[in-house]
């Protein structure tokens, strides 16, 4: 895994900070940073760690659980996207994460500013600044504006 360069870990940090505020007093579930891989196939060891990641409380890991890599798919993704990156890397990272059940990702684009949201089952959709993102079906309640997380 390679280091994030500074804009990008500070993004995710942001992103990470918002979802907490709203996550942790309604006590929804956890939040997750860059340093919390996620083996998301029962039937594979393939490990995935993403910028920023979201547990329903209900799916948190509990137990002797919490000190290894949740065997879960997270029900938030959220990838900050790095100029070094691939577009069919990407797509092939959000396709794994969609197999495994996730059903919302978040791609991040700083250069751009946007956010793409790809639901599970939807066509993706992407928000510019003047936008904001909403937590769908997984945080329905949740609201961010876009200029926020690149203020």
């Amino acid at each position: 895994m390679v280091p994030s360069s500074e804009g990008s870990s500070s993004i995710a940090a942001t992103i990470g900070a918002m979802l907490w505020i709203h996550v942790r007093p309604h006590k929804l579930g956890r939040i997750y940073s860059a340093d919390a891989g996620f083996v998301l196939f029962s039937d594979r060891e393939t490990v995935r760690v993403p910028d920023v990641a979201f547990v329903r409380a209900e799916r948190m890991p509990q137990g002797e659980a919490r000190w290894h890599f949740p065997r879960l798919a997270p029900d938030l993704v959220v990838e900050v996207l790095s100029p070094s990156d691939r577009d069919r890397y990407v797509r092939a990272k959000v396709a794994m994460y969609h197999e495994a059940g996730v059903p919302l990702v978040w791609l991040v684009d700083p250069r751009a500013q946007t956010v793409t949201v790809l639901a599970l089952g939807q066509e993706p959709v992407t928000l510019t600044e003047a936008d904001t993102l909403d937590g769908g079906n997984v945080l329905p309640d949740l609201r961010i504006k876009v200029a926020e997380i690149f203020a």
